[in-house]
């Protein structure tokens, strides 16, 4: 598993490195990356992909951005929650942050109340 063995924990500063989630299938790694370098200090792109099974290849839907801070990942995770890319409000949080959904509660539901705590909504 992931938490025991160190060596396959994402590298580099947790307090800058940021989650971007519900990308669209035809958001390509390209999109992401031009996307987050609009902000300063982009440090690093991890666009992830399904590495097994019939869907290997097709990308899973997020990607990891890491800042050179965490200031400036704040900015970025600021102007990126909630925007609208490809059909789909994307979701950018702390990678490091847990986030739990209620399995009991539409989507529409949940990122309206997500997209209202932050003021967007």
């Amino acid at each position: 598993p992931i938490g025991v063995n160190p060596s396959l924990r994402p590298q580099g500063n947790p307090d800058a490195r940021l989650y971007v989630g519900n990308l669209d299938k035809r958001v390509s790694e390209g999109s992401v990356l031009k996307m987050c370098s609009q902000f300063e200090g982009l440090k690093r792109c991890d666009y992830i992909w399904h590495t097994q099974g019939p869907l290997r290849g097709q990308p899973r839907g997020f990607a990891f951005v890491e800042y050179n801070t965490p200031e400036l990942a704040a900015k970025a995770r600021e102007a990126l929650n909630g925007r609208v890319v490809g059909g789909r409000t994307l979701v950018v949080h702390l990678a490091a942050d847990k986030v739990h959904l209620h399995n009991d509660a539409p989507i529409e539901a949940l990122m309206r109340d997500r997209l209202a705590s932050t003021g967007m909504g």
